[in-house]
């Protein structure tokens, strides 16, 4: 198999057959060598999505060296508001796509929330370039927690970091300000985390650690330390919901400016100090790490200087 980066495009993949291939069915190739999601492969049929050498063949089709297999992947134009909103785009392929997306700002439109979000902004950047894709977001943020977002531009994009995920091989690490000092430089919290149960019907969901909860763990190393408070880098294995929010809280070092999680604290930010800091994931077309960092926002730089002033 052979991709040339300059035959591809967002909806339309290039493959030239190699030896390695050859006599492998088009079925057999796209599932087995590129993983190609059942889903999709369904709607490739469907649509008549895939040639080989310029026509539509049958999935059982075998394939030939120096052949060319080419998987044509049309989207449906998304229906978001498009708007101009401020967010960094820190990396862009036909594929994939890495935002740094601002603190307070919520990732995609609710029923009671139309515009204003991530995905209006990606909208208006998407329409501005003359380019037509499904935004789909590989991974979440709270609206108050800033930084690295990935979205994927296609369906076989998609799936791909999305497995990428599930097999641990997406590195996410955070930058956070938490109350306290920690006993130890670097370390690494074990603990479940599970939805507490029976909250009052109108109260948000929350998260605790319990052992009837899902295995959860993060890595923390020391980066500064103050007089009442520590940034900490933390890159954790495991995705669960308000997992550093929840981690640090249980070991005694809650998030500063987490008011859902310890509203008893001084108030010296409108958010919570959590920062997605970096990001690492191998390019699903073409197979090479990707490694892509976030600047440290204003707002929690501000609150550095407020933190060492109290030293």
């Amino acid at each position: 198999m052979r991709l040339i980066p300059e035959e591809q495009t967002c909806d339309n993949f290039i493959i030239h057959i190699e030896e390695a291939e050859a006599g492998l069915t088009v079925k057999q190739f796209l599932r087995k060598q590129w993983q190609v999601s059942g889903r999709l492969l369904t709607r490739l049929k469907k649509e008549e999505g895939v040639q080989l050498n310029g026509r539509w063949v049958p999935f059982h089709q075998e394939m030939a060296a120096g052949d060319v297999l080419q998987l044509m992947m049309e989207e449906e134009a998304c229906h978001y508001i498009p708007q101009a909103l401020p967010f960094e785009v820190l990396y862009e392929d036909m594929d994939v796509m890495v935002v740094n997306k601002p603190p307070r700002m919520v990732t995609h439109p609710t029923i009671n929330l139309r515009d204003g979000t991530l995905a209006n902004g990606i909208m208006y950047y998407m329409i501005d370039r003359r380019e037509n894709y499904k935004v789909r977001f590989v991974n979440r943020l709270d609206m108050d927690t800033s930084g690295v977002m990935i979205i994927a531009k296609n369906a076989f994009s998609h799936h791909s970091l999305m497995l990428q995920m599930k097999d641990d091989q997406t590195i996410k690490t955070y930058r956070v300000l938490v109350w306290g000092q920690l006993s130890k430089d670097k370390g690494t919290i074990d603990a479940p985390i599970y939805r507490q149960e029976n909250l009052p019907e109108n109260e948000p969901p929350r998260r605790i650690v319990d052992e009837r909860g899902k295995r959860a763990l993060s890595h923390f190393q020391v980066e500064e330390r103050y007089a009442s408070a520590t940034l900490v880098k933390v890159t954790i294995e495991t995705g669960r919901t308000h997992q550093i929010r929840v981690h640090m809280k249980h070991v005694g070092h809650p998030v500063i400016g987490d008011y859902f999680y310890e509203p008893d604290q001084p108030h010296l930010i409108e958010r919570q100090a959590l920062h997605a800091a970096e990001t690492s994931f191998y390019q699903p077309r073409m197979g090479h790490l990707i490694e892509v960092k976030a600047g440290f926002p204003n707002d929690l730089m501000l609150l550095q200087e407020t933190l060492k002033e109290l030293d």
